[in-house]
């Protein structure tokens, strides 16, 4: 990139390059007008000369080819005129000042058809020499006005003759352009002469130009690479920390500092262990000849622990010595949050096998038990307590039917049936089924819907399934009423987002981290299935669900459906 006075210094000298060549072109095209109007106005005095003379001849002295062929001649033997003749229309030479032309046909040339017209051009004449042409078209001539019978009668004859020669006939003259074309040559002589005397001057000039610049050069390469590699830094994915042979920060981007929440602009030139007091660097930091690359939660300033991939090297200067350390600093919690969902998703599977192998064993036995229940039933009197043992039996045996039910549907999910689906009248549908709990326990629901909402592909009975099992839950969470508010928005262009957040008893920290486990149950009598099959039915739609809560003040439940499926 050039620099500024170089620039300015560069942009003068173009500059006065095209304005001098412009002036030469300048004058070069005005002294060849001038030259060309010379010549034709030249030929045009010769011309009206030769048709005065030759119309005066014709009609006062009678005339003929003979004379005017002298004329011809005599007037080319003037040393600027090449030739002169006579010509018809069709262009046929009729009287040429060199006779053996006469009767010959000029080719190429357009004869002016305007009545005394007066044309002049360039064309190739006898021994390939450029030859200027100017031609005239000779008019008829007019009868007197007035004038005595015996001289209007001889005018009438004259005229006539006059007339009948020479009339509509056209005079040509071709003037040499010898001195024309040596006037010419000398002009781009001086052209020439001039762009080489320019070529100098621009030669100096850029070579001027190119002593500026590599002075400015190493100063602009420092520059650009220091912007470079502070680009490179800032662009990097992981934090970066450089550090000196002290250990004190001499760099780092902005990703290590939001990483590590530290102030950008606060902490270069001190101790790291000092900035980091709370993270225990001691292995990072010791000298060591080898890459240092290890996994650690790290605690920070403000108590959060974040796990991180640190990886150290040695900077060297040319002699080997040590003169500071590199640190790269990667944040693993999306990774260690992949990790405990495949390991969720692993364990799941083992438990819907084995469910799923439970059920199947325990389902005959049940309808045997189920079977007896009811023939007890009718062997007792109805009013008797034997038969209402007998009813309980059977009553548990449908609850147990139900609960494995709900371990086949949680072991085997049915594979969704991807519609689209107005989430808007999903979720307004689902509340109407919810609707009288919500009436009895003085529950007041509040929803706010977008109605830009596109459809979202899904099966809108899992969906269903999944909004009302979070409904009840959050029902039961307010035995003694509270506030329901349902939230339904776009995120972006991309999905949707469903917020469902009540006020009731809240959920501690440590049932939290297992509330969508199967099994797991807060309720009395529930199987602890309900949330595990949410969340499948989320999981299977490619969407996600998360809930936090805090203990007396509620919980919130944000489930993100996308609004296509790959």
């Amino acid at each position: 990139k050039l620099a500024y006075p170089t620039l300015a210094i560069a942009g003068a000298s173009v500059l006065l390059l095209i304005i001098l060549a412009a002036l030469s072109i300048e004058n070069y095209n005005r002294e060849r007008d001038l030259l060309t109007k010379q010549l034709f106005r030249q030929g045009s005095t010769f011309i009206h000369i030769l048709e005065s003379s030759i119309r005066n001849g014709m009609v006062n002295m009678r005339w003929t080819q003979n004379q005017i062929q002298t004329l011809l001649t005599e007037t080319a033997e003037e040393p600027d005129i090449e030739f002169v003749m006579l010509t018809d229309q069709s262009g046929k030479i009729l009287v040429h000042s060199s006779p053996r032309y006469t009767g010959n046909q000029m080719v190429n040339i357009k004869l002016p058809q305007k009545r005394g017209g007066l044309i002049s051009l360039v064309q190739k004449g006898p021994h390939d020499k450029d030859i200027f042409y100017v031609i005239k078209h000779i008019p008829p001539m007019a009868r007197p006005l007035a004038g005595e019978r015996y001289k209007s009668e001889r005018w009438d004859r004259r005229i006539m003759r006059w007339n009948n020669s020479l009339s509509g006939k056209y005079i040509v003259i071709g003037l040499k352009m010898e001195e024309y074309k040596a006037a010419q040559a000398e002009d781009i002589h001086r052209a020439i002469v001039s762009g080489l005397i320019l070529l100098v001057l621009g030669s100096a000039s850029l070579y001027f130009i190119f002593v500026i610049q590599n002075y400015y050069l190493i100063d602009n390469t420092l520059k650009s690479l220091e912007s470079y590699t502070a680009n490179v830094v800032n662009s990097m994915p992981n934090g970066l920390i450089s550090l000196d042979s002290e250990g004190r920060i001499t760099t780092l981007n902005q990703n290590a500092a939001d990483l590590l929440k530290l102030d950008f602009y606060k902490i270069k030139g001190k101790l790291l262990q000092d900035v980091m007091k709370e993270c225990d660097l001691r292995n990072i930091l010791l000298p060591s000849a080898n890459i240092f690359e290890r996994q650690k939660e790290c605690h920070l300033n403000d108590g959060q622990i974040i796990p991180l991939s640190i990886t150290s090297s040695l900077l060297k200067d040319e002699e080997d010595n040590i003169i500071g350390k590199v640190i790269i600093l990667r944040d693993l919690q999306d990774i260690k949050n992949l990790e405990k969902k495949v390991e969720r998703s692993e364990r799941l599977a083992s438990l819907g096998r084995m469910a799923a192998g439970i059920a199947h064993e325990i389902r005959n036995p049940l309808s045997s038990i189920k079977g007896f229940a009811q023939y007890f039933r009718k062997k007792f009197d109805p009013d008797s307590e034997d038969a209402a043992y007998a009813q309980v039996m059977a009553n548990e045996v449908d609850r147990l039917n139900r609960f494995i039910q709900d371990l086949l549907n949680f072991a085997k999910p049915q594979e969704p049936w991807f519609n689209p689906v107005d989430i808007t009248t999903l979720m307004q549908h689902t509340l109407k089924l919810t609707e009288p709990d919500f009436r009895e326990k003085n529950i007041r629901v509040e929803a706010r819907f977008d109605e830009t909402i596109p459809p979202v592909m899904a099966d809108g009975d899992m969906i269903t399934q999944a909004l009302l099992n979070i409904l009840i839950n959050a029902s039961e969470a307010m035995e003694n009423g509270g506030k329901l508010t349902i939230t339904v928005r776009k995120n972006h262009e991309q999905s949707v987002h469903i917020f469902i957040e009540d006020n009731g008893k809240g959920i501690s920290p440590a049932d939290l981290r297992k509330i969508f486990d199967p099994f797991f149950t807060l309720k009395s009598g529930g199987s602890g299935l309900g949330l595990a099959i949410v969340y499948r039915i989320i999981e299977n739609h490619h969407g996600e669900i998360e809930v936090t809560s805090q203990p007396g003040k509620g919980t919130t439940f944000k489930i993100n459906l996308p609004f296509k499926q790959v």
